[in-house]
């Protein structure tokens, strides 16, 4: 057997693990944020030795952190959360005692002016959350290739869930909040009347070109470097960068309607008639027959093209969060990804805390139905069918409260490297997948053990963290 096909097989044929532990290990970001915030309010000021590393402190507190999670703490992750939760308790307690003593030599003004709130904010939590996200997909699309990290995390062939799995999910999840920015500039802020159609479509598809030439780049280099393929995973051509290019396009074509329906209720649509479609007709027994793979180019990447009917869900999903979340002040029917102008019903009309509250519940409701439906199949990623797409949404609801919480009632963090992250997100995703190539073509993955696992990915990890602090600094952003 071939190095190549030992790879593919070190991937292939996985069951993934529980919901539960997913959440536990990915939670070690919020603990990390709790940590890193904490740490930085009531600590750092009074240490001015360590205000000359602050770099160093934000890549413990926001990288490695996750990065022990999924690797050598990956079946003791209490351990991390004890490190990181236990050292911020100390701190806060430190905090406390040192406030409490200068209390009466330094009293603070009870009246505070506070600026002008701008429409749409940088939000520190939200900055955390797409950065966090980011940092541990980069993370999992290296560190899988190794023994380090557990096969269980890893994405399964068809049904189950993984970490992996949801990765991707979030990944497009976040890619909507975040273009939601787009168009609540365009419905609320600029005077839109100008904006034909055409002229709509047309934007989005120059817009979606670069991603796409993206997806082009990687299937010429996979085939011509002979490197290691999942067909079952989009299929033989198709790749992810294919998926996020034609979304804008998608977008722009479902336009008016968008424009008349809420989008919470778009998404739900679009997953129900999806998965309606999977379990009532022929189209579930196509996509996971293997022996009909090379009938048709088709056939041959059936499960990137189906699947993105669900991603197209979780994306516009993404959109309907971004009216509440994003905003320094609700707006009329916020709450299910209305962006219209007016008065709106005050029972939809809600802050970013009630709106990312209220969508917990729900997200987790609809969830828990879809996944005990006998009219639903189990949770698939290879085919991205309602009961992963909701998986995702719930999952990036709570997470979103959670860092919500954080900010409220701790404070805001600023981070240099969460912000450069997210500042140029998509460009050192792409530089992460070409290290990853970079690193399969020059050493055997398989064969490293587990302590030069973690030294190799923390060099990796390094690396593109200083690109994006380099291009922060600079003030470079690359938009693809």
């Amino acid at each position: 057997m071939s190095l190549k096909e030992q790879k593919e097989q070190f991937v292939s044929n996985l069951n993934g693990g529980s919901i539960e532990e997913i959440y536990l290990v990915t939670g070690v970001a919020l603990a990390g944020y709790v940590s890193h915030t904490i740490f930085k309010k009531y600590l750092l000021p009074s240490l001015e030795w360590a205000s000359h590393g602050s770099l160093m402190w934000e890549f413990f507190f926001d990288e490695l952190l996750l990065l022990q999670a999924i690797t050598v703490f990956s079946s003791r992750v209490d351990r991390v959360y004890l490190h990181s939760l236990g050292l911020a308790l100390v701190i806060f307690v430190y905090g406390m005692v040192k406030k409490s003593v200068n209390k009466s030599s330094k009293r603070e003004s009870s009246k505070k002016t506070e600026p002008p709130k701008e429409f749409l904010p940088i939000k520190s939590f939200i900055t955390a959350y797409r950065a966090h996200m980011l940092v541990i997909t980069n993370l999992a699309i290296l560190a899988v290739d190794f023994h380090a990290f557990p096969r269980r995390f890893a994405k399964v062939e068809t049904w189950g869930t993984s970490l992996m799995d949801l990765g991707v999910g979030s990944f497009v999840f976040s890619m909507g909040l975040a273009n939601s920015r787009a168009v609540i500039k365009r419905k609320l802020i600029v005077d839109n009347k100008g904006i034909s159609y055409g002229r709509l479509l047309l934007h989005n598809t120059s817009k979606a070109l670069p991603v796409l030439a993206l997806g082009l780049i990687r299937l010429v280099s996979v085939k011509s470097l002979e490197y290691q393929e999942h067909a079952t995973e989009y299929g033989i051509h198709w790749n992810f960068f294919m998926t996020l290019g034609l979304l804008p396009i998608m977008l722009g074509i479902l336009d008016p309607i968008l424009n008349i329906v809420p989008r919470f209720i778009v998404a739900l649509a679009i997953g129900c008639i999806y998965e309606w479609t999977l379990n009532n007709t022929g189209l579930l027994t196509f996509i996971l027959d293997e022996s009909n793979r090379q009938e048709s180019l088709f056939a041959m990447n059936k499960e990137g093209l189906w699947s993105f009917c669900g991603y197209l869900s979780i994306f516009i999903f993404g959109q309907s969060f971004g009216s509440f979340v994003l905003t320094s002040k609700p707006t009329p029917n916020n709450l299910w990804g209305s962006y219209a102008r007016g008065k709106g019903n005050k029972y939809f009309t809600v802050t970013t805390t009630q709106g990312l509250v209220i969508m917990t519940v729900i997200s987790h409701s609809l969830f828990y139905v879809a996944r005990e439906s006998f009219h639903t199949g189990s949770i698939s990623r290879r085919l991205a069918n309602l009961p992963y797409v909701l998986w995702v949404v719930s999952y990036n609801a709570v997470f979103l409260l959670g860092y919500n919480m954080v900010e409220r009632f701790i404070g805001p963090l600023k981070s240099t490297v969460l912000d450069a992250i997210n500042a140029n997100g998509l460009a050192i995703f792409l530089l992460a997948n070409l290290l990853t190539g970079l690193v399969n073509m020059t050493i055997n993955t398989l064969e490293v053990n587990e302590a030069k696992t973690y030294a190799l990915l923390i060099g990796y990890a390094l690396t593109w963290t200083s690109v994006a602090v380099v291009l922060h600094k600079f003030k470079i952003y690359i938009k693809l």
